[in-house]
């Protein structure tokens, strides 16, 4: 029998973090999926795209008759001791009627039907989601039992230029004046490829930068060799 999930981190309760308008989507999709009972929907995106974000917004806002949700990570449910939580029998706590499984696709899809399968067979009409990059979806359709099971599959697709300059508004606050930081805003998108963290990131890194050197001023150039240099780091 699985162990029981994580509970919620009460940070998630604080979560009332402004979603795009993709990420309320996915939110409303999801809530579309939990109204089926026994439901198996696939949350997917590239990484840093904000699923987790969306998880914790629905684990947090919670769902019309369903009062009880858990949210984990697969690390979480394979082996709880490693992320932290005690492990225990999946008889500890009461089945869940919503279970938000995250970084999903690093399972197999053997281990994934062997968690549905576990977890219908103490709650048939729990709903379950999983979470993960591009992957998650190749697993499914490798798998007919996967295949079959699946209701929904939603997608949360990276940032627009507009959702970017939203996001990064703090950052450069001369950009909502349509000041030369809008172009450090374009270049911080086009680099990211519309990811969020990684825009975050380097414009985290660019204003550090802009600080040390207020007499100087950014340019697009500097945003590029903010990215080699993590790209550097990361190889």
């Amino acid at each position: 029998m699985p162990p029981p999930p994580s509970p919620v981190p009460a940070a998630v309760a604080d979560v009332s973090a402004q979603l795009t308008g993709p990420q309320e989507a996915a939110a409303a999709k999801l809530a579309y999926a939990a109204e089926q009972p026994g439901a198996l929907a696939l949350l997917c995106g590239p990484a840093g795209v904000g699923k987790t974000t969306v998880l914790r917004h629905v684990a947090a806002t919670g769902l019309p008759g369903l009062p009880s949700i858990r949210l984990g990570t697969w690390a979480d449910l394979v082996d709880p001791d490693a992320s932290g939580h005690q492990g225990g029998s999946c008889c500890d706590q009461a089945s869940p009627d919503v279970l938000l499984v995250d970084n999903a696709h690093r399972a197999t899809a053997a281990d994934l039907v062997d968690l549905v399968e576990r977890w219908r067979s103490r709650h048939a009409a729990i709903v379950i989601v999983l979470a993960g990059e591009g992957r998650l979806l190749s697993l499914a359709a490798g798998d007919a039992r996967l295949e079959q099971s699946v209701r929904l599959r939603i997608t949360v697709p990276p940032f627009s230029l507009a959702e970017s300059r939203r996001l990064l508004a703090s950052r450069f606050p001369g950009a909502a004046a349509g000041e030369d930081h809008d172009a450090l805003i374009r270049t911080i998108h086009e680099i990211a490829g519309g990811l969020p963290t990684l825009a975050l990131r380097v414009a985290d890194i660019a204003a550090m930068l802009a600080d040390s050197e207020p007499q100087r001023g950014l340019v697009p150039d500097d945003i590029e060799t903010i990215h080699r240099r993590l790209c550097l780091r990361a190889a």
